[in-house]
């Protein structure tokens, strides 16, 4: 069972938001409960310090208590919880991002059920990697390797290598394409960059010049093709517009 919280002071915005995360879940078969509320202060007095939502979309315009101080009591709470923010304003993302959202989503009527889709499908992945580990096979044995440890995947000649992090960095290899290795990691936030570099956009810390460079220093080419989407979606998960 997923429990999910929508607060918006909206009840547009708050009954579409409620309409579209049920369609998705109910289309996936995933049994779940939508709680929905008006405001930050509501939602904190009904649920209180059990707080036992797995999703929680908020608003951060909102009277008496914005969403991001709702946030910051959500924290105060649980770590655990997705929050994703949807607003009409582009400019908070970044405090946003200070208290760990997933995403910010921004209310257009045109393109709200594409990114509540995206974002959904992000979180699913990364429940299900929480305890799902990619394995990678080698002729004689078999070894597995967590999906949140891979830094980026490498296509080299005939070969696939992906880098994990594991006491340093180690470096594992198989044969095959990159083009199926993207799609089996696509779900769980591997993004194509170039056409040799698959890049786990966890570890990603700045995107620039062409360049995507990951937390612990290495940097990777970007191609022209890809910088756009990829440049797009650091942005969105990092918040900084």
């Amino acid at each position: 069972m997923i429990h999910i919280a929508i607060c918006d002071d909206e009840e547009y915005f708050r009954l579409l938001e409620e309409k579209l995360v049920g369609e998705y879940l109910e289309k996936r078969q995933y049994s779940y409960a939508i709680d929905t509320y008006s405001s930050g202060r509501e939602m904190l007095d009904k649920a209180g310090i059990s707080m036992q939502y797995d999703i929680v979309f908020l608003d951060i315009n909102m009277e008496e208590m914005d969403g991001l101080e709702t946030a910051w009591r959500i924290r105060q709470i649980s770590g655990q919880i997705f929050i994703v923010f949807v607003t009409a304003y582009i400019t908070y993302a970044l405090e946003g991002y200070k208290v760990n959202a997933v995403r910010y989503l921004l209310k257009e009527k045109g393109s709200l059920e594409n990114a509540i889709k995206e974002c959904l499908d992000a979180i699913a992945a990364q429940m299900e990697s929480q305890n799902k580990k990619y394995e990678i096979y080698f002729p004689g044995n078999r070894r597995c390797v967590p999906v949140d440890t891979l830094l980026y995947v490498e296509s080299r000649l005939h070969k696939v290598l992906f880098f994990a992090m594991d006491e340093g960095i180690k470096e594992y290899c198989k044969y095959g394409r990159l083009d199926g290795v993207e799609q089996e990691l696509k779900p769980y936030g591997f993004y194509r960059i170039h056409q040799s570099f698959l890049v786990n956009i966890r570890f990603v810390k700045n995107v620039e010049r062409y360049t995507a460079s990951l937390e612990n220093g290495i940097a990777l080419g970007i191609s022209k093709k890809y910088y756009k989407d990829i440049e797009r979606e650091y942005i969105l998960r990092k918040g900084e517009v």
